[in-house]
């Protein structure tokens, strides 16, 4: 079956792309609220672009029409946030955090979680195993759609010791202890499963 894109509604197409771009990780940001209490939220419209400068892209709509996504908000007016790389053990917590409250109210607050020092302004929580202090970097609005997409600049990595090991110089995150969180479509998600070894060619 194909499909063509201008003969489909944008709701058609979302269902479509979340469907078969697939497995997408998922960025789990943490900002701060105008009252100062903590949003957190997970996007899976989400990629890295660049390790100089040290960039990722994450798309984010909004709630109505009108109204942005707290995250959106809160990234525009603070200009950071920190972005987690969830494991499958946290896929309860990443799934809560979607819910829909109203502007300002914390995520937190209803899914239990703990927070430690990370940065000067913002934590990080503390069951996650990686964790990135980012700075927003640029924006770009996606033609007449609620989405922009926000251009994040690494600062700051923090690793659970616990993944790595060193090789020479490198540094060797083991991504099976990590157990990354993925997004598949509909209400499914996806663990790391098997992976597989192959060097490449001098």
């Amino acid at each position: 079956m194909r499909f063509q894109f201008d003969q489909i509604s944008g709701n058609q197409r979302y269902h479509l792309i979340t469907q078969t771009i697939t497995p997408r990780p998922i960025a789990w940001i943490l900002t701060k609220n105008e009252n100062t209490k903590f949003n957190l939220a997970p996007f899976s419209y989400f990629a890295a672009l660049s390790s100089d400068p040290a960039l990722l892209v994450v798309s984010i709509g909004n709630k109505t029409d009108d109204i942005a996504k707290d995250t959106k908000q809160n990234l525009l007016r603070e200009k950071e946030c920190v972005l987690h790389i969830p494991s499958g053990e946290l896929m309860h917590a990443v799934n809560e955090s979607a819910m829909n409250l109203p502007t300002g109210e914390s995520e937190l607050s209803q899914i239990g979680l703990s927070l430690i020092e990370f940065t000067k302004t913002l934590p990080r929580i503390e069951k996650a195993k990686v964790a990135l202090h980012c700075r927003l970097f640029d924006v770009h609005k996606l033609g007449n759609s609620t989405f922009d997409s926000l251009y994040l600049e690494i600062l700051d990595l923090y690793v659970d010791d616990e993944l790595i090991t060193q090789e020479n110089d490198r540094v060797i995150i083991d991504n099976k202890k990590l157990n990354p969180l993925a997004r598949l479509g509909g209400n499914d998600y996806g663990l790391l499963g098997e992976t597989v070894t192959i060097k490449r060619r001098n």
